[in-house]
């Protein structure tokens, strides 16, 4: 008898092979020879293998989509925002869809398609924007939005014959206070039921998770890489850039990286506060997760932060709290990397950094 291998069989292996393969990058010479960096490398791995089958397999079906949360507590990848709550759906531009809701008190909201993906080409290039501000919603609350192609009357989100995805921003100022919008997406001509599972079909999903999969670890392994090679510092990251790989244009990015011993401290001073919808920052670790938001205090917003008497922003970092109300915890780290956002600002004022001796960090803001 033949032993002819099955082609589901040849992209189970892949998948696993990739899995494996994917290991090189933890143990790479530039990454840090410390093992918390590394353990949290493993686990990254094993979390980037749970999204490649959330997106391209469970999913994957543009015929009857699904707005589900890509990023989250663990889940975590490129510098995911811990003021955000992050909703994604597949599409296909042949499709009308129709998302409809309750808009709910989050300050901001945005939804956007794009073309392109990491399993691709790793470009999410924007094919449409609608954000908050454009956004027409009955007084009890809900809405519709029109994802078209084609010109809507009403809230209308525009896409392109080749749009493959939507995503939703939705940023809080204060989690404990602010309610989400409640969502839900559709096929404009919607059938009743999806069709069977194949193994062509599945080849070709479990085939996109594992190039998802492949390709994602390693750019954001480029990324830390790059971001490390300039400590406590926090630099201005080329916006078209970042705009090519899924970014918000209403949103500014800067990337750095904090390098600190116990008794240290990175002191980031805002020197004002330009008219914006908000601004934050986040701790993250080397491969760009956000630290645990659930246990420590790793981020900070227009709201949560308080200002200096001349409207000047001091904010602390280090690994210990010095008492100052701008403490940042680097969450029991020495070492990763920090996102920090403007969002909608009239004027982009770069943060500045300065590493010190954590006994030499203000404890208090200056009196008025």
């Amino acid at each position: 008898m033949t032993n002819t291998k099955h082609p589901l069989l040849s992209d189970w292996q892949a998948f696993c092979q990739a899995l494996a393969d994917a290991g090189e990058e933890v143990f790479a010479a530039n990454v840090p020879d410390n093992e918390q960096v590394q353990a949290e490398g493993v686990r990254y791995l094993s979390r980037m293998a749970r999204a490649a089958l959330e997106w391209y397999v469970e999913y994957n079906d543009p015929a009857f989509p699904v707005l589900y949360r890509p990023a989250h507590e663990t889940i975590k990848l490129g510098a995911d925002n811990p003021d955000n709550v992050y909703l994604k759906a597949v599409l296909d531009g042949q499709y009308d869809y129709v998302i409809s809701g309750t808009r709910g008190t989050v300050d901001y909201i945005s939804f956007s398609t794009s073309k392109g993906s990491y399993a691709d080409n790793f470009k999410q290039i924007e094919t449409g924007f609608l954000d908050g501000n454009a956004l027409a919603v009955l007084e009890d609350g809900r809405f519709e939005i029109i994802v078209s192609p084609h010109e809507q009357t009403g809230n209308w989100l525009p896409a392109e014959s080749d749009s493959q995805s939507l995503l939703v921003r939705q940023t809080f100022k204060d989690r404990a206070v602010e309610t989400a919008a409640e969502l839900s997406i559709r096929r404009r001509d919607q059938g009743s039921t999806p069709a069977p599972l194949t193994p062509k079909g599945f080849g070709a999903d479990l085939g996109k998770a594992t190039a998802f999969f492949t390709n994602t670890v390693a750019l954001f392994a480029r990324w830390s890489e790059q971001i490390q090679q300039q400590p406590n510092q926090l630099p201005l990251w080329d916006q078209a850039f970042c705009q090519s790989v899924g970014g918000d244009p209403n949103i500014t990015y800067y990337h750095g990286y904090f390098k600190l011993l116990p008794n240290e401290a990175l002191l980031i001073e805002i020197g004002h506060i330009p008219p914006c919808k908000t601004w934050n920052i986040q701790i993250d670790n080397y491969w760009m997760e956000s630290l645990d938001y659930r246990y420590h205090r790793v981020s900070l917003n227009a709201h949560t932060a308080k200002s200096n008497p001349d409207g000047s922003v001091t904010l602390v970092l280090s690994p210990k709290d010095n008492g100052h109300p701008n403490w940042l915890s680097t969450g029991g780290h020495h070492e990763g990397s920090l996102c920090f956002r403007w969002v909608g600002a009239r004027e982009l004022v770069h943060p500045t950094t300065k590493h010190i001796a954590l006994q030499d960090a203000p404890i208090k803001l200056p009196a008025p």
